[in-house]
C-alpha cells in the first residue's frame, strides 16, 4: 500500500509561494516542526521553483499547491458514502483503563535505558559506574599511540591463532561425521504388578514412549572451504595490521616532527636573548690584530 501524503507537504509549499520564495526553508521546517532535509526535499519534487515561476508570469490559475505530478492534491479523509467509522466519537472506548498512571509526556524519565539494545550508541554517564569500571576509567591509557599499540598486539595474536587452526585443518583434508535420525515412538511394555486382592503377581501391558533409531547417515566433508574460509579471514586480520602499523609509524613521525619544532624554538629563543652571540669574541680578534700592526709601526 502506497504511503499516506504527509498533509504538512502542501503547507510547506503555500508557505513558501505566499512569501515570494523568500522564506527560509529552515524556518518552513521549524514552523510545521519537521526536518529541514524533508523540507528541501519536498521542493525538489514538488517544484516549487517552477510554480513560483509561473505565478510571476502569470500563467498560474490560483488553482491549489500541485502535488508532485503537478495535479490537484487529493482531499482529506475518507471517499463520500464511506461508513467504517460510523459511531466512532474517537479515544478509548468509556472504562479503558491501559493508560491509568501514565503521566505521558516527552518518553521515558532521565537517563531511562529501557531500549538499550547492543550498547553501541549508548551514553556513559561517570556517576554511574560501577568500583571496577570506575577504576578501569582511572587506567585507561588515553594516548592514540598506546591504544594502536595494543591493537597491534592483539592482531598479532589473532594471527598466530588464525595460522594455527590452518595448519590444523591442512592436517587432514576430510572429515567423517554421523547425523543419527531418532523418532519418538509409543511401545507397550510388560510391568509386574501384584494384585492386592488375591496377591498374585501378574504382568500388565503398559503404553509408554521411547526414542528409537530410524535412521544413521554418514557424512564426508571436505575441509578445503573451511581452509580457504579461514585464509580469507587471516588475509583480512593482516590488512588490518599493516593500516595499524601504517599509523603507528605516522604518529611516531608526527611526534619526531614536534619535537624537532621544539627544538628549534628553543633555540631561536635563546639566541633572542642574547646568548651563543660570537660577535664580541670577532671584535676582540680584529683588536688583537690592530695592536699588533701598531707594535709592527712602532
Amino acid at each position: 500500500m502506497a504511503r499516506e501524503r504527509s498533509p504538512e507537504r502542501d503547507k510547506a509549499k503555500l508557505m513558501w509561494l505566499e512569501s515570494g520564495g523568500s522564506m527560509k526553508l529552515k524556518d518552513i521546517a521549524a514552523a510545521l516542526s519537521v526536518p529541514e532535509s524533508r523540507v528541501r526535499k519536498w521542493k525538489f519534487m514538488d517544484r516549487w521553483e517552477d510554480e513560483l515561476n509561473r505565478s510571476v508570469l502569470g500563467d498560474s490559475k490560483g488553482s491549489a499547491p500541485n502535488g508532485t505530478n503537478g495535479n490537484v492534491p487529493k482531499s482529506r479523509g475518507a471517499p463520500k458514502g464511506n461508513k467504517n467509522a460510523l459511531g466512532n466519537k474517537g479515544g478509548a472506548p468509556p472504562g479503558n483503563q491501559n493508560a491509568v498512571g501514565n503521566r505521558g509526556g516527552d518518553g521515558g524519565p532521565y537517563r531511562n535505558k529501557k531500549a538499550l539494545k547492543h550498547g553501541g550508541y549508548e551514553t556513559i554517564f561517570l556517576d554511574t559506574l560501577d568500583e571496577q569500571e570506575q577504576e578501569l576509567f582511572d587506567l585507561v591509557e588515553a594516548n592514540p599511540l598506546a591504544h594502536l599499540e595494543v591493537t597491534l598486539k592483539t592482531l598479532l595474536i589473532k594471527e598466530r591463532k588464525m595460522m594455527h587452526r590452518i595448519k590444523q585443518l591442512e592436517d587432514g583434508l576430510t572429515d567423517e561425521e554421523k547425523k543419527i535420525k531418532e523418532e519418538l515412538y509409543q511401545r507397550k511394555d510388560k510391568v509386574p504388578y501384584t494384585s492386592p486382592r488375591t496377591g498374585k503377581q501378574v504382568k500388565m501391558s503398559v503404553e509408554t514412549e521411547g526414542m528409537k533409531v530410524t535412521e544413521i547417515t554418514t557424512i564426508i566433508t571436505s575441509r578445503l572451504d573451511k581452509i580457504l574460509k579461514h585464509e580469507d579471514q587471516l588475509t583480512k586480520v593482516r590488512d588490518k595490521k599493516i593500516r595499524v602499523i601504517n599509523l603507528i609509524v605516522s604518529l611516531q613521525q608526527e611526534e619526531e616532527k614536534l619535537r624537532i619544532a621544539r627544538e628549534r624554538l628553543e633555540l631561536d629563543k635563546y639566541k633572542a636573548l642574547g646568548h651563543g652571540d660570537e660577535s664580541g669574541g670577532g671584535n676582540d680578534v680584529d683588536g688583537e690584530d690592530d695592536d699588533d700592526g701598531d707594535d709592527l709601526d712602532w
